[in-house]
């Protein structure tokens, strides 16, 4: 999932769980219909139904950009309309006063089942993301590291697939915080990171692994690919100019970059070490610089 503030992604879980209970509502109403026998809605009964409940007019008009970007998005949208469609049919039997038989209502309940699992599942994607999150940089934090790294080892060793590890030093960070104040500091990794993420595709993942540190994972990538992305990414961090707030004083900063693949013949861990060992070579050679292990 491409990166989102941490307000970004509140403001989308409120908003889809208040679409959560619009359709709750419309279901109670639903079964107060079909139990009842009472006049039905006519929007209901209209082909396009899906888009006139609350639900379908949120989905419509949604405001959230995480939300109308998200992939398990469209599928929402495709489950609420087949449910509909189940339900328009389950409405009109009663509207013409006939018998509603097991396998519609199993239809209709399959089809509702299925929709309540794309909404549930794209809520814990996002609480997911949000404890995974770095509240200060907007980058993931280690709690979520090595599980992800162990799915793509194992992909590595069934299909061969590449992925490349970049463990990112700031150089001389401390002197930042020493004379501008851990404020400009903290402006220092969050620019950093949204420099970062201009550069990586919307599936690489930024990890805060240390206070200054970052391990960039870039699934897809070869050794080549891999390091002509780490200078990139060198260069672009050292092209920063960040403005202390209450200073007039302009820092820049630079950043010592290691590379490493994910070997399959090896354990992730060690993978993760070797990345780290020759970021600790580039910041001997003279920092602000890559190095790789190939």
């Amino acid at each position: 999932m491409p990166s989102f503030t941490m307000q970004e992604l509140q403001s989308a879980i409120a908003e889809l769980d208040q679409a959560i209970f619009s359709h709750e509502q419309w279901y109670k109403s639903l079964l107060r219909i079909l139990i009842s026998r009472v006049p039905a809605e006519p929007a209901d009964l209209r082909p396009d139904a899906h888009q006139h409940c609350r639900f379908g007019q949120w989905y419509e008009n949604v405001s959230t950009a995480l939300l109308r970007e998200h992939p398990a998005f469209v599928s929402l949208g495709d489950a609420h309309e087949k449910m509909h469609v189940y339900a328009r049919t389950l409405l009109q039997l009663v509207s013409d006063n006939k018998l509603v038989a097991t396998s519609q209502l199993d239809q209709f309940e399959n089809a509702l089942d299925k929709m309540r699992l794309e909404i549930q599942s794209l809520r814990l994607e996002l609480s997911e993301v949000i404890q995974n999150q770095d509240p200060l940089t907007g980058a993931q934090n280690r709690a979520g590291l090595l599980p992800w790294l162990r799915e793509q080892h194992a992909l590595s060793q069934r299909r061969g697939q590449h992925c490349a590890l970049t463990m990112l030093d700031l150089d001389h960070f401390k002197r930042a915080n020493d004379e501008y104040g851990h404020l400009a500091g903290d402006k220092v990794l969050i620019s950093t990171v949204q420099c970062l993420q201009t550069i990586l595709r919307p599936y690489d993942r930024i990890y805060r692994y240390g206070g200054e540190e970052f391990l960039l994972c870039m699934p897809g990538t070869t050794p080549e690919e891999a390091r002509e992305v780490a200078e990139r990414m060198c260069h672009a961090v050292a092209a920063q100019r960040i403005q202390p707030d209450g200073f007039d004083n302009i820092l820049q900063v630079t950043a010592s970059l290691g590379v490493a693949m994910l070997d399959p013949s090896r354990p992730v861990e060690a993978s993760i070490e070797i990345a780290d060992k020759t970021m600790y070579e580039a910041k001997k050679s003279g920092r602000n610089r890559v190095v790789t292990e190939y």
